[in-house]
């Protein structure tokens, strides 16, 4: 009767452990499959960090960033299409007119053309100060008090990598449910 109780027990364990390998098994093929679902999706928002120097006159310099997402799939990233989520840029350093800043809330236009960043066209205002880049004509202008430099140089646009986290929740899930199951395996069954 001992030996009946045992080798029940033993089989009870035995059950145990298989659940608990298939669920491990579950969790590194979900983990998997949310690496690649993840992976395969279009690419968030994206961080670009722009400038445009040389103002005249008085000299100077346009620094900011903003982040968008191309939604729609037309190969621009628009802010009249909803897809520019952050925009922040700053002017200083021009001996004639003072230092500002501009936020999402002060952005009109932006266009950003991913295969042709010569095409940017950004429009912010404050009611103060203005800033544009008037596209076609790569000239940059930016007002105060009704008066008006300007600028040749076309806007720099550079994507700013920004790591995307939820990718490595998945490939982290896999690894971790392999080595469960491997550890669970050598020791249970060897």
């Amino acid at each position: 009767m001992i030996e009946a109780i045992a080798s029940s027990h033993s089989l009870e364990v035995f059950t145990i452990m298989k659940r608990l390998v298939q669920s491990l098994s579950i969790l590194g093929t979900t983990g998997l499959t949310l690496a690649i679902a993840i992976g395969n999706r279009p690419a968030n928002a994206l961080t670009f960090e722009f400038s445009q120097l040389e103002w005249i006159p008085g000299g100077g310099e346009v620094t900011g960033i903003f982040s968008g997402e191309d939604k729609n799939g037309d190969n621009i990233i628009s802010f009249m299409n909803n897809e520019v989520s952050a925009y922040e840029m700053s002017f200083q350093g021009n001996s004639t007119f003072e230092d500002f800043i501009h936020n999402l809330d002060n952005l009109d236009t932006l266009e950003y053309v991913p295969d042709n960043p010569d095409m940017t066209r950004i429009i912010s205002t404050d009611g103060t100060s203005s800033y544009a880049n008037v596209l076609f004509a790569n000239t940059g202008v930016i007002s105060q008090g009704g008066v008006s430099i300007t600028t040749d140089e076309p806007v720099s646009v550079n994507l700013r990598e920004v790591p995307e986290p939820t990718s490595w929740i998945g490939l982290i899930l896999f690894g971790l449910g392999l080595y469960c199951k491997r550890k669970i395996t050598a020791n249970f069954f060897h």
